[in-house]
């Protein structure tokens, strides 16, 4: 944690670009943004007219998604502070990658305890074949310890039915140009529903 809150003090709104491509729900669908960081997903998720809320580990960011209008709050994935079947779709972008292998299956029992039935999780997460897996020290298999003291996870589309059950996957890959050289960059995006789990 103490790695995320320097990161979002230092960089604030600076941190990740632009929100991504959002699904299509019902207006007032009740969301979570797990790992909400500065708010940049969850001021797209209030456009939408949904009812958003964030949680992150970090008060940092908290402190940043707030100031930017959105409801936040400072919480651990595998403890939300949320009651049984309080949202109807949760969002995992770029977390479940920066937790131990240990904690992905209790974070995943949390989300399906807050999600209804039916309910649905939207998860993203980098790929093996993403440029950065294998750089850094490799502190579990596949998961990497950079110099910025997060650890990444690349993950398998084993790792993800292993967790999560059966669910739809794609992959989605980009080109990144740094320094005049071009860097292949992928996630693996999953649509699990919470019905499976029942």
């Amino acid at each position: 944690m103490n790695s995320w809150d320097a990161d979002y003090s230092v960089r604030g709104r600076l941190w990740g670009g632009a929100a991504g491509e959002l699904p299509a729900l019902p207006t007032g669908s009740r969301v979570l943004e797990c790992g909400c960081g500065n708010g940049k997903t969850l001021t797209a998720m209030n456009s939408c007219g949904w009812n958003a809320v964030g949680v992150d580990i970090s008060p940092a960011a908290v402190f940043l998604a707030e100031t930017a209008g959105c409801t936040a709050i400072t919480a651990d994935i595998t403890a939300l502070p949320f009651a049984d079947n309080s949202f109807d779709a949760v969002f995992v972008w770029h977390v479940l990658g920066h937790l131990p292998r240990t904690l992905w299956q209790p974070a995943a029992s949390e989300i399906r305890r807050v999600l209804t039935n039916p309910g649905i999780l939207f998860f993203k997460g980098f790929s093996r074949n993403d440029m950065r897996c294998g750089k850094g020290t490799e502190i579990e298999p596949f998961s990497y310890l950079r110099g910025d003291g997060i650890v990444t996870h690349y993950f398998s589309e084993e790792d993800l039915h292993e967790v999560f059950g059966a669910g739809e996957l794609t992959r989605v890959s980009w080109s990144m140009r740094v320094r005049g050289t071009e860097y292949e960059r992928e996630e693996l995006c999953g649509v699990f529903l919470r019905s499976p789990y029942e």
